[in-house]
């Protein structure tokens, strides 16, 4: 079923093409498999994603999440994840400190990819909103979203940010990588105290953690000659 059709820009010869995004089924377990090892061995640093294993892309494309197909030209140019961790030991929602019935209500924004000769489209922040409406439509149940990225994946940090996520946690994931915990509430708003805002080097990692524990969150990135930095600011409970 066709969720969402839109244009994008090739590289490098600058065509326009017509994508359709649907959801793939397990029949497509491949091509999702061969298309996730081709984006992860064309990265420079090849830490900075933590491609799904063949058990994790067999359950989501079961009944154990979401995943969406991004196609031009009857090719696979991009691709994102959702997956419901359920009682798994890495559900999020430990690290959040909620509890067992809590840690049910949560979801997992996994992996996204997208080819790079149609990076530059805003795939990324289209399949996310496309996907996020898939579970709003679809299912009620769920509270929390949450998700690891690494502190070097800013087109990752960028897109979570653009979807009003905010980084609670940064800990060592997968084998001692650091990873910025994210997280949204799916049924109530984030408020950010515009007056608390601090700026904290993303290599400063034990500074952002002390300011976490004081209540500050992660709001946003940027990039300076000094270096990237990761905005922190309070939350507060309305406008």
């Amino acid at each position: 079923m066709e969720l969402y059709q839109g244009e994008a820009v090739r590289k490098p010869d600058g065509t326009k093409v017509q994508y359709i995004i649907r959801q793939m089924t397990e029949n497509q377990f491949d091509e999702f498999n061969s298309f996730q090892h081709r984006i992860a061995t064309q990265l420079e640093d090849q830490t900075s994603l933590q491609p799904l294993t063949d058990e994790e892309i067999q359950y989501v494309l079961g009944d154990g999440g979401i995943l969406l197909g991004v196609y031009a030209e009857d090719q696979l140019i991009a691709a994102r994840a959702l997956l419901f961790p359920g009682d798994d030991e890495e559900n999020l929602g430990r690290d959040l400190g909620l509890s067992y019935d809590e840690q049910m209500r949560v979801v997992h924004q996994e992996i996204s990819l997208v080819a790079p000769e149609y990076r530059g489209n805003g795939l990324q922040q289209t399949m996310a909103k496309v996907i996020m409406q898939e579970l709003k439509f679809t299912n009620t149940y769920f509270e929390h979203v949450c998700c690891t990225v690494s502190p070097a994946n800013l087109p990752s940090m960028r897109d979570k940010f653009k979807q009003e996520m905010v980084v609670v946690d940064v800990k060592d994931k997968y084998g001692n990588m650091p990873r910025y915990i994210f997280y949204k509430p799916l049924k109530q708003k984030i408020f950010v105290d515009k007056d608390s805002y601090i700026f904290v080097r993303t290599d400063k990692t034990d500074r952002q953690k002390d300011f976490m524990a004081s209540g500050y969150v992660g709001v946003g990135i940027s990039r300076t000659p000094m270096g990237v930095w990761l905005a922190m600011a309070r939350l507060k409970e309305s406008v």
